[in-house]
Parts: structure tokens; C-alpha cells; sequence
């Protein structure tokens, strides 16, 4: 009896141990195409090939070789198309693309679906589009070909950005703090140049053309361009041209400019001219050079003392002596009061 409750209790043991293997292992994705070598590492850090029509385990991840290329399918109706290079981890009704290129389709609108990179958070419904990630950067782009995703900085999930078809976005930690840039326009040849890498998928859309762009260069719409023929080896050629611009017939600009412009009459007529200021003084022939700004033109100008006769430079110096005596006597006034005191006795 003992024996037996203990065989029991080791079943039990087991049945616990394998169904809780069983709740916790949940598939959620299947190859549906593979090409050259592509690896899935599971939770436990097992590493195994994998092969067409294999299933996916929640929390796996897939690694795709150099040149090689994977196609899965989820439960919630998106395809993940991954090239060489990429690394992507399964979640449920989520994927993180860790490195690497994926292109998604999806056509599910009843559950929201949801990529997210190293610094992106890109929430989708039925679309299709095209997400990379860099680790040389740290950049993530989103490319939309149908309908529309929402994307946002995964630290910053309020701000988002909607990306509708023919438009592509950038989340870079360099540039406006890792903010989406605002959504920019893409042209049929810069879409087809980034699906250059999946194999497969460019002749589709091509087909399509979802961005209804004409594969034409643009011209100036004012001017038709001539059909010239190529040359021919070694053949000169010359060109010529008589073009006017086109919203101008010839003639018509100087036509115009003539009814704008008044031509002046050749009359000669006298016009009054004024001057403000003061009048140049005009010199007399008895005039010498120009005295200084102090003296006044006016003044007669005094004879240098060497020009004077001997007697009249006597006089000057016995009346510039006497004025010299006056302001400075020799004797104090109380003195020469004394003096002239003495002198009358």
C-alpha cells in the first residue's frame, strides 16, 4: 500500500511537472518558407536549424545567416519576411526585432499587433510595412506600403506619430530626443531600393505600385521637352537656342516695361538750386597765407621785432620795463612808503 501511494504521488509529480511544460511552452508562430540557414534559440538558450513547416514556442528567437531569408506566419494572421543579417524574439501578438530587417503583412483588424526595437514601439492593425533596426546607430525606420501603423519612442508612448501609406519615419536618439520624425513622403524608387534585399517581394508591389507614382522622370511643366536622338560616335554637335521664357511671348516683356516706364522730354528747362551752409570766403589779391583760427582775419598782423629801427626797439623795452616795475615793485608799499618818507626831509 505504501508503495503504491508513493508510485502515485511520483505520477502526480510528473503529470504536474509535464502539463505546466506543456502551459508554459505556447506555440506562436510556423515557417511557412525558409531559405539557407536559419537558427531558433530558445528560453533556455538552446540553439537548433529550423525547418519548413516547424513551429515557434512564445519567447523564441530567430536568427537569419548572411544570404539566407525566413517567412513566418503568427495566429493573428501577420507574416514576418526576414533577410539576412536579422534577429527577431516571439512574443504573443508581439515581436521584438533586435537587429536587422523584417517586412510585416498583416490582415488582421480585430487584435493590435505590436513591433518593438532597442528605442521604437510601432502598433499595427491590417498593414503592411517595413521595419529596420541598427546597432552602429541605434536608429530604427519605419517604411508604410498599405494603410496605416502608429509608432512612438518606447520610453515616450504618448507621443506618436501616424504613418500612413507612401510614407516613412525615423526614431533617432540623436536627433529631437529620439522623438518619430514627423512623417516624409517616399517615391516608388527609394521603396524599391529598400526592398532590394527581399528576393521575392519587389516584382509584387511593383504590380501594385501602391503609391500610384509614375516611373517617369519629372520635367518643368512650362517646357516641352525635344526628342534628340543619341549621337553617334565621334559626332559633334551643336546647340542652339532662341528660347524666350515661356509666359512671354517675344517682344511682350519690353512691351510691358514701356507702359511702366515715363520717358523724360529732351527740353531743356532751368531749375532753382539751393545751397544750405555757409559760403566759401573768397581771398583778395592783398590777402596773405592763413593766419591762425585764434586771430581774426581782420586784425592787422604785428611786425617781428627784428624789422623794427634800433630806436623804437628801445622805447618797447624801457616801457615794457617800466610796466614790469609797476607790477612788481621793489619794495613792499608799507617800505616804499618809508622811503619816499626819508626822501622828502
Amino acid at each position: 500500500m505504501k508503495t503504491s501511494l508513493t508510485r502515485l504521488k511520483s505520477s502526480f509529480f510528473l503529470f504536474s511537472i509535464l502539463s505546466s511544460h506543456l502551459l508554459w511552452a505556447k506555440p506562436v508562430a510556423q515557417v511557412v518558407e525558409i531559405s539557407g540557414q536559419v537558427f531558433a534559440i530558445t528560453e533556455d538558450g538552446k540553439t537548433r536549424s529550423l525547418k519548413l513547416n516547424e513551429h515557434l514556442d512564445e519567447k523564441n528567437e530567430v536568427m537569419v545567416e548572411e544570404g539566407s531569408s525566413i517567412t513566418l506566419n503568427d495566429y493573428y494572421d501577420a507574416t514576418y519576411h526576414l533577410i539576412g543579417g536579422s534577429h527577431l524574439k516571439f512574443f504573443d501578438k508581439s515581436v521584438q526585432l533586435k537587429k536587422g530587417k523584417t517586412w510585416i503583412q498583416s490582415k488582421n483588424s480585430r487584435h493590435k499587433l505590436i513591433v518593438t526595437t532597442a528605442n521604437g514601439l510601432i502598433e499595427f492593425n491590417k498593414s503592411e510595412f517595413i521595419t529596420t533596426f541598427s546597432h552602429s546607430n541605434a536608429r530604427s525606420q519605419v517604411l508604410v506600403v498599405n494603410g496605416d501603423v502608429e509608432v512612438s519612442n518606447i520610453l515616450e508612448k504618448n507621443m506618436k506619430q501616424v504613418i500612413s501609406s507612401g510614407q516613412f519615419t525615423l526614431i533617432d536618439p540623436q536627433v529631437e530626443n529620439g522623438v518619430p520624425r514627423y512623417p516624409t513622403k517616399v517615391g516608388l524608387t527609394s521603396l524599391n531600393t529598400s526592398l532590394a534585399e527581399f528576393k521575392n517581394l519587389p516584382a509584387q508591389i511593383k504590380k501594385t505600385n501602391p503609391f500610384k507614382i509614375s516611373e517617369s522622370a519629372r520635367t518643368i511643366a512650362s517646357v516641352e521637352e525635344p526628342k534628340v536622338s543619341a549621337p553617334k560616335k565621334g559626332e559633334i554637335i551643336f546647340i542652339s537656342s532662341t528660347r524666350s521664357p515661356a509666359s512671354v511671348s517675344e517682344g511682350a516683356a519690353h512691351a510691358y516695361f514701356a507702359k511702366k516706364v515715363k520717358r523724360f522730354s529732351d527740353k531743356k528747362e532751368l531749375v532753382p538750386v539751393r545751397f544750405y551752409g555757409m559760403l566759401p570766403i573768397k581771398k583778395s589779391a592783398e590777402e596773405t597765407d592763413r593766419s591762425p583760427a585764434s586771430v581774426p582775419i581782420n586784425k592787422a598782423i604785428k611786425v617781428k621785432k627784428a624789422d623794427m629801427p634800433t630806436s623804437q626797439q628801445e622805447d618797447e623795452f624801457v616801457e615794457s620795463l617800466r610796466k614790469h616795475q609797476a607790477d612788481q615793485p621793489k619794495y613792499s608799499k608799507e617800505l616804499d612808503s618809508l622811503v619816499n618818507d626819508l626822501k622828502s626831509y
